[in-house]
């Protein structure tokens, strides 16, 4: 007797068959066909793997092109400043920042003075949080902007400098001046330096400023102020014996390219230079990823695959020999780097500036070499051409590797494509995996059948086998009565 449900199938018990073994040799030897398809699959998913490598030095190597590609790199000024007469370091006189505008040349600066922010002070109070007990306005002016404050019987020190902090100039813009308390008094300083951003008192008619020791029309001080703190200040410099007066610390406006900030008194000298530091690091990145990428595509190329391999790396060895879109971006990449290119500058070819092919093994490697020196003698002798020739081939390299890396849709005629050879080359290996995918389920399906079949066969002749043994029993005992009987 036989299960009808194949998964609990006992065979062979009325026949004495293992029908059941049978059939899952039969299967067995069956399903051998899709090994193939099995195995040619996971070919294409190592494949897949490797393209993804390949794709991901090339980014790595397309980032580093980012600095490569700007004029600025190239044309970056820096500002070397010495100390005259003294040993201290020339930053506590000046900093420069300087851009690629600014011009190669020698600055002869002495600071006279800094430009200061006007402050004043009110009288000391017991408590600042105590009644003031005055009543009335005032009006205090910095620059153009100017305000008039309202002096409530209840304001305190603390909240009078709180109405000065919000104050607003009759357009809305902030009064420009800091309130706050400092060892009981009220200070009032200006946010910006310079004279013309000084502290005036408009109007103090209800003598608010003045009980408040701040502001006095008797004071000798020509400004009325009681206790002047700081006066307002410009910015004084002499720059190659030129005198400058400016209302900041910080001017951009006396020498193209340049900012100084002055941040003390003092006489210094400054060289305003190339600075190549950005480039070479940028070129030495680059020249990196460059031979990364070039020893990963020479390992792939040639590798030979592994007899008999057992372990998924092993099996990845060799995938990729005599691979085209490998050769092929290997000769373009060399092509890059050692043709000419057309520029206006005097420099023609990057082995010009210091970058060329490793002489090793006749430079059958691709790998490049990079000669910081040379590159600096081109950078000092004219590094307008240099920004201009690097720019020039960084650009094409960018264009280049993104016609392998990118992946984006494009239009072509009616249809979409993929932008980017490696993700064009994946989507093509996926395909392929899908329709192998799709035989395999098929050729599934067709074999689930076929078992189904035979187990049903099998079954059927067990139920023809029992019912045949059941006659034969029947016959046996009708013999057996009849031989009873005639005995």
């Amino acid at each position: 007797m036989t299960m009808s449900n194949p998964l609990f199938q006992v065979t062979g018990l009325i026949s004495g068959i293992d029908w059941g073994t049978m059939i899952d040799k039969i299967m067995e030897r069956e399903r051998k066909i899709a090994d193939v398809w099995t195995s040619e699959k996971e070919k294409l998913e190592f494949r897949i793997d490797l393209y993804n490598e390949f794709s991901a030095n090339f980014k790595t190597l397309r980032s580093t092109l980012t600095p490569l590609k700007l004029s600025s790199t190239y044309l970056a000024k820096t500002a070397e400043i010495a100390n005259i007469g003294s040993s201290l370091d020339p930053s506590s006189v000046l900093s420069i920042t300087a851009t690629a505008d600014a011009e190669i040349a020698r600055y002869d600066i002495e600071v006279l003075q800094l430009a200061q922010a006007h402050s004043v002070a009110s009288k000391k109070v017991d408590d600042p949080s105590a009644v003031l007990g005055l009543t009335g306005n005032f009006t205090i002016k910095v620059g153009t902007n100017g305000a008039t404050i309202e002096v409530i019987e209840s304001d305190t020190l603390s909240s009078l400098a709180k109405k000065i902090n919000s104050a607003t100039a009759e357009e809305g813009s902030p009064l420009g001046i800091t309130a706050k308390i400092l060892d009981n008094r009220l200070i009032l300083t200006s946010n910006d330096t310079g004279e013309s951003n000084a502290i005036t008192v408009v109007n103090d008619d209800d003598g608010i400023l003045s009980a408040l020791e701040i502001w006095d029309n008797d004071n000798d001080n020509e400004e009325g102020f009681t206790n002047e703190i700081r006066a307002a200040q410009d910015a004084l410099f002499k720059i190659d014996g030129l005198e400058v007066q400016r209302s900041s610390n910080e001017i951009s406006d006396v020498v193209e390219g340049l900012t100084f900030k002055l941040n003390g008194v003092g006489h210094v000298v400054a060289d305003v230079v190339l600075d190549a530091e950005k480039a070479v690091n940028a070129i030495n990145d680059f020249v990196e990823a460059y031979n990364a990428a070039i020893d990963w595509i020479n390992i792939r190329v040639s590798e030979k695959p592994i007899e008999d391999p057992t372990e998924d790396y092993q099996k990845r060895i060799g995938m990729l020999r005599g691979d085209p879109l490998l050769w092929q971006t290997k000769s373009r990449m060399r092509t890059l780097i050692s043709d000419p290119i057309a520029t206006e500058g005097a420099f023609k070819m990057l082995s010009q500036i210091g970058i060329t092919t490793e002489a090793a093994d006749y430079g059958k490697s691709g790998k490049l070499v990079f000669d910081a020196d040379k590159f600096m003698d081109a950078m000092i002798a004219n590094s307008e051409d240099v920004a201009s020739l690097m720019t020039t081939v960084t650009a094409k390299f960018d264009n280049f590797i993104g016609n392998i890396v990118d992946n984006v849709p494009i239009v072509v005629g009616s249809t979409t494509a993929t932008k980017g050879r490696v993700a064009s080359e994946i989507n093509h290996l996926n395909n392929r995996i899908t329709t192998i995918d799709k035989r395999i389920a098929d050729f599934e399906q067709r074999l689930a059948i076929k078992e189904k079949g035979l187990i049903e066969q099998y079954t059927q002749m067990e139920t023809v086998l029992a019912q045949l043994t059941q006659q034969a029993n029947w016959l046996a005992g009708i013999v057996t009565q009849l031989s009873a009987v005639s005995g």
